[in-house]
């Protein structure tokens, strides 16, 4: 159909459009409600996107959670965006998934003949390549194809296949530490674990230019399994050295919690390296909380339930829940650096950080500011009652060997 509506437009100098659509999230219904219920939800899902289109206009699934729209006779690429905006717009009513409400939302690519592709395959192929832009750029949205996408896609293949190699060969990617202060005791009482990937021609990349990646692609379960492996392996070794109260901070992607093998996943090293659950602290996001609460909810209780620590990540930035707080069995609630950064200058700062004080006291959690780099910021949050910290006015995440130079200094 495709064909004959470039042929058609061919001769008629007319433009048409095509859309490429992938569900955000699918995979976790399956996983979480299986088959029937995911295919339910794709059913619901292509007759509210077909509501959304002309009547000359044709949906098609591609397999999966994908689908290809195609648009024939259109002015340009803005009729093809008020469609793609009345498509978000519908998709935010929920769905029932299971009896429960379920958001699924979509991330579009699209592309306009005859700018974009002149063939079927050079349409689909570039619609298909701008979803992927803009995945990368948070989901739920869309973006027109352009031709440095290309570059980009190029780009981002080879380097996924260097995040393979990497992975397999397991000698790429480093741990670095920064340290937690409690300043009433003047003690470091834990580090958090940071990773980072020494790639072999691009140096040093920060986790924020591969994790996304790695969750997309499926690569983040053995990414935290590193993780997991060493930083027990040398929080291990720090506490043979005689730190033995020091805390272990490791960031789990949300994808983790998706898992059913979380827990023996967390707690096979802690078991080889004969270390007590307590020793650990797994961080989540905020943005965790928010997406299936329930299942969640029991994967952190059962986590709690074995002694380790867990604390929410940049709270306060997203759209905290008190009722989510005192589900989920959270220790530690971590006053996120926007904040911080603006304590003390009146854009209300002071006042929110008083407030997840004296909430996260309420509920009787620990309190950490993270990103504290000036003396100011940190008088200002004794002043309110937070007495723990960690960031550059203490100490930059320091690779291993610096790490236990700076514990054996103390403060």
């Amino acid at each position: 159909r495709l064909e004959l509506s470039i042929t058609q437009a061919k001769r008629r100098n007319q433009r048409l459009g095509v859309m490429f659509l992938d569900i955000d999230r699918f995979k976790l219904i399956n996983d979480t409600y299986g088959h029937p219920e995911g295919d339910r939800l794709l059913k619901e899902f292509a007759t509210r996107i077909r509501q959304c289109l002309r009547s000359g206009d044709t949906l098609a699934r591609q397999g999966g959670d994908e689908f290809t729209v195609l648009l024939p006779d259109i002015i340009c690429v803005d009729d093809v965006a008020v469609i793609a905006k009345k498509m978000l717009a519908e998709l935010k009513r929920p769905f029932t998934v299971a009896e429960r409400d379920f958001i699924a939302t979509v991330s579009i690519g699209l592309a306009v003949y005859p700018e974009d592709g002149e063939t079927p395959d050079e349409l689909i192929r570039n619609a298909d390549i701008a979803m992927y832009q803009t995945k990368a750029q948070g989901k739920d949205g869309f973006l027109e194809f352009r031709p440095a996408m290309n570059t980009m896609h190029v780009e981002r293949i080879s380097l996924e296949n260097d995040l393979r190699l990497a992975i397999k060969e397991g000698n790429q990617f480093e741990l670095h530490y920064q340290p937690q202060i409690d300043l009433r005791e003047r003690r470091i009482i834990g580090v958090e674990a940071l990773i980072r990937w020494q790639h072999p021609t691009q140096g040093l990349i920060s986790p924020d230019a591969f994790i996304p990646m790695a969750e997309e692609t499926g690569m983040i379960v053995a990414i935290s399994n590193w993780v997991l492996d060493a930083a027990c392996r040398q929080l291990a070794d720090l506490r043979n050295k005689g730190f033995r109260e020091l805390r272990m901070g490791i960031n789990l992607s949300p994808r983790e919690f998706e898992r059913s093998d979380l827990l023996e996943r967390i707690a096979a090293p802690l078991e080889h390296y004969c270390l007590p659950p307590a020793a650990i602290e797994i961080e989540i996001t905020e943005s965790l909380l928010m997406k299936d609460a329930e299942s969640i909810i029991a994967k952190v209780r059962q986590l709690r339930r074995t002694g380790m620590g867990i604390s929410i990540d940049d709270f306060g930035t997203r759209y905290s829940s008190l009722n989510y707080l005192r589900r989920f069995s959270v220790s530690t609630v971590k006053i996120d650096q926007s904040f911080v950064r603006d304590l003390g200058y009146g854009h209300g700062s002071d006042a929110i950080v008083h407030a997840i004080i004296a909430i996260a006291r309420s509920f009787g959690l620990q309190v950490l500011a993270e990103g504290v780099e000036t003396e100011h910021q940190r008088e200002v949050l004794l002043g309110l009652g937070c007495d723990v910290m960690q960031g550059y006015l203490f100490s930059q995440p320091l690779p291993y060997a610096a790490l236990e130079s700076f514990l054996a200094d103390g403060l």
